[in-house]
């Protein structure tokens, strides 16, 4: 029975991932739905209320997902905008934390703490939903690489808010040293940790041969929790050390790289469908109703107002412009990691911890499905949407072509393309280069310095490995 539930709850999650594509809302809605549809309130199916069960499985989940978004992370593009997302997430999550937290107060009317811990939980953005939502869309690089790098970089802050205010809660006040040390040794060791672990794999991997492609993967999932692990039990930011530990791997040439980065590809949308499906089964939907209306007006004035105002603050003098900023303003989705946190209070024992995270659960359901389904739109209307991009070459990886230290790009090109119109003859491919073939109109043409490149054309070209950047730049062009 077991086996059936979870057979048919993957299926079912591969189907709502492209249903939500049709109908333009995030696929994460579409999961929490289920598990809420699964759940014991409405179906009651499969009764689930064990907070310290939704929690692991949860971390487990978000470890993939970080790891996953962290490899699709080009470092050329984040060190651009370094500056505002890094902001955006340490001040930006404590103004908005702040700032919901007032509201939260006022519409709630309960103790202040119990008001700070609320907006503590749900004042960052997430990084599955950003890198789901954000991902697939055509955002102009800075503002997605923004987005991402603050989705990756602010659970430490929130982590540290939200254990923060348990603390207060349950213990009383901690010092405002012992604050600030625990803040900056979360950090710390986050960052140290995942560049150690990335220069450990960039020494060992050039020395390790697996006979079998597979192994590689599964090395590196390895690597990650294992890092995640460590630098957790130091009680540094695993999140964050997974994250960069990514961002490293990216940047080094890792044996069968196309073959590592669509396996993490599947198990980051595995990740999310599990998680998302067992955060709606930890949820009863009976008993949202009487916290429906005050979480309304929460969500609405975190989204209206804190996430606005704290997003101006922390760009002021970074050169974005009125139409940038919108769309970084209302682009803070709320996903996994609010809904995570939301399971603190319930297993640390704090009083009123069951509304707290269902009021934390319907604010995140707000802003997935209002501000996620959205993003896109807002984005088209302010001209903030890339048109016409070249597709991204894709390296076709044969066992002969990993012993030769090579590689076989296929580069599609399109209007916007560098090389479209020039004669092969031009592209002035490095030594070593060559275009083995061209496909087009169904048919393969055989390459000749006077073949003209059309728009449409799939060129297929050998190069050494250390050429393959070069290549792609002078075929596409810089993206």
């Amino acid at each position: 029975m077991v086996a059936l539930i979870l057979g048919v709850a993957l299926v079912i999650g591969v189907v709502a991932s492209q249903l939500a594509d049709r109908i333009g809302v995030p696929a994460l809605v579409l999961f929490i739905g289920a598990g809420m549809i699964l759940g014991s309130d409405i179906s009651g199916w499969i009764y689930f209320d064990n907070a310290e069960a939704a929690q692991l499985i949860g971390t487990i989940a978000l470890v993939e997902i970080l790891f996953q978004g962290g490899l699709e992370t080009e470092w050329k593009h984040v060190r651009k905008v370094i500056v505002p997302s890094s902001i955006l997430a340490t001040a930006g999550v404590l103004l908005t934390s702040g700032l919901t937290a007032l509201i939260a107060w006022w519409v709630l009317d309960i103790h202040w703490t119990m008001a700070l811990l609320i907006g503590a939980i749900v004042g960052s953005t997430d990084a599955a939903a950003t890198f789901a939502v954000i991902g697939t869309s055509d955002l102009r690089p800075r503002l997605k690489y923004t987005l991402e790098a603050e989705s990756g970089l602010n659970d430490p802050m929130a982590i540290f808010l939200t254990t923060i205010m348990i603390q207060w809660i349950t213990q009383g006040p901690p010092t405002t040293l012992g604050a600030l040390g625990f803040l900056v040794w979360q950090m710390g060791l986050g960052v140290v940790g995942g560049l150690a672990a990335g220069w450990l794999m960039k020494k060992l991997l050039p020395r390790i041969r697996f006979q079998a492609a597979g192994l590689y993967p599964i090395l590196l999932t390895g690597v990650a929790f294992t890092v995640f692990a460590l630098v957790s039990l130091a009680n540094g930011s695993g999140y964050l050390a997974v994250y960069i530990l990514g961002i490293y791997l990216a940047t080094l040439e890792i044996p069968y790289r196309q073959s590592v980065f669509r396996f993490h590809d599947g198990m980051a949308w595995l990740a999310q469908i599990v998680m998302f499906t067992v955060l709606g089964l930890l949820v009863f939907p009976s008993q949202m109703g009487p916290i429906a209306v005050p979480a309304l007006a929460i969500a609405a004035g975190q989204i209206l107002v804190a996430r606005p105002l704290a997003v101006w603050l922390c760009t002021l003098g970074q050169r974005f412009t009125l139409r940038e900023f919108v769309v970084l303003a209302w682009s803070g989705l709320r996903g996994a990691v609010p809904v995570i946190l939301g399971t603190y209070p319930m297993v640390a024992g704090v009083p009123d911890s069951n509304m707290i995270f269902h009021v934390v659960f319907f604010v995140v359901l707000v802003s997935a499905t209002l501000q996620g389904s959205t993003i896109s739109w807002l984005a088209d209307k302010l001209g903030q949407l890339l048109r016409g991009e070249p597709p991204r070459p894709v390296r076709l990886e044969l066992m002969t072509m990993e012993r030769l230290n090579a590689d076989m790009l296929e580069v599609e090109l399109n209007e916007s393309s560098r090389a479209t119109g020039m004669r092969l003859a031009e592209l002035a491919l490095p030594e070593l280069c060559t275009v083995s073939a061209i496909y087009r109109d169904g048919r393969v043409v055989a390459p000749r310095g006077h073949t003209k490149l059309l728009a449409g054309d799939v060129l297929f070209v050998l190069a050494p490995k250390d050429h393959s950047a070069r290549v792609e730049e002078l075929i596409v062009g810089e993206t």
